[in-house]
């Protein structure tokens, strides 16, 4: 059973101390809902571009909009697919974050099925590794050198089963969202359970808990921005703890006060954010925008996919064709949608 070694330093609980009043702040904030949606698309196509970056990925964030957009880009069919897979990684995702409870191994398993679609032999896809892998750093000279070695294939499954019954027991425990956010992000890229698409699954599952915890900061935060930055620290944060090779005995402590400290500072930015785009900037007659449960899920829909048609709303909202389109319209009226085309092939996008 994993029992995972880390202290509560004085680093550490001021960080969640500051993150958990930002948290109330963002959440009693007062915003637009067309601002809010703006806000939720900006944030999903940073985590596209950003969490590709860190595993090497060359396209520019600009470049990474127009994938998502459907447009023609000049760059490496490989890189497109890598931005590809990863955006229909975070549908998925959020279809999963409404689904209460803990992370399976199906929910996993699925994850990297997603991403690694079309990037690796059939054989690898959703697939635990056959063998045993090493993390290697380039050296800049044609020589590489093994900065850490990941346990051996034959235990990773039962590390991962370890790994969400600890989780599993945590949350019973009272451990804090953060610090199970964290641990889980550090213990997963450790087993390296796949050939390839480690990081990526492990930031995607990062991001699923804290949804399901409540700490989604209305999903503005974009975690991944801060490991982009400085791509390095982010290794080292994780090699201090990992050492050459696996040990049970790692200590999570150097991590998390990373861990911490990146989200603090991507909170704050949040934070500004909202209040950048407040109600105090806004007319009264602006102010008059509410929205009801369903208008609410369709903006959730179209934050995440860009488009949305009436045939979508239908298989949201369960409702008639006809009410869709008058639920479509409504949302048009109101400054939130705009319509593109025209008759069957016609779509919604966010108005600018």
């Amino acid at each position: 059973m994993l029992k995972p070694q880390y202290s509560i330093t004085s680093t550490i609980l001021s960080r969640i101390a500051e993150i958990a009043e930002i948290k109330a702040a963002v959440e009693r904030s007062r915003v637009l809902p067309l601002n809010e949606a703006q806000l939720r698309r900006q944030a999903i196509l940073r985590m596209a571009h950003t969490s590709t970056s860190i595993e090497g990925n060359k396209l520019a964030q600009f470049e990474v909009g127009k994938v998502l957009e459907g447009k023609t880009v000049r760059a490496s069919q490989k890189d497109i697919l890598e931005v590809e897979n990863y955006y229909n990684a975070l549908k998925l995702l959020d279809e999963m974050a409404k689904k209460k409870g803990d992370i399976t191994l199906e929910e996993i398993l699925h994850l990297h099925k997603v991403i690694i679609s079309g990037l690796a032999d059939k054989e690898k896809v959703g697939k635990f590794r056959p063998a045993d892998v090493y993390v290697l750093d380039d050296l800049g000279d044609g020589r590489e050198m093994v900065r850490f070695k990941a346990p051996p294939a034959s235990k990773v499954k039962k590390m991962v089963d370890d790994l969400l019954k600890w989780f599993k027991e945590s949350k019973k425990e009272g451990v804090h969202p953060i610090i199970r956010a964290g641990i889980l992000h550090l213990q997963f890229v450790t087993i390296h359970p796949f050939t390839d698409g480690n990081g990526r699954v492990a930031r995607l599952l990062t991001q699923l808990q804290l949804y399901r915890d409540g700490w989604d900061f209305r999903k503005i935060l974009v975690l991944e921005d801060y490991y982009n930055r400085d791509r390095m620290s982010y290794y080292s944060a994780e090699n201090r703890a990992q050492g050459k090779s696996y040990s049970a005995n790692m200590d999570f402590t150097f991590w998390l006060e990373y861990f911490t400290t990146g989200f603090l500072i991507e909170a704050r930015k949040v934070l500004e954010q909202i209040q950048s785009i407040g109600f105090g900037k806004v007319s009264k007659k602006s102010e008059q925008i509410f929205l009801d449960r369903d208008q609410i899920q369709i903006m959730d829909f179209l934050t995440t996919t860009g488009r949305i048609t009436s045939d979508d709303v239908v298989d949201i909202l369960k409702v008639a064709k006809r009410t869709a389109q008058l639920k479509l319209r409504n949302l048009t009226d109101k400054g939130l949608l705009k319509l593109n085309g025209k008759g069957p092939s016609s779509y919604y996008i966010l108005a600018r």
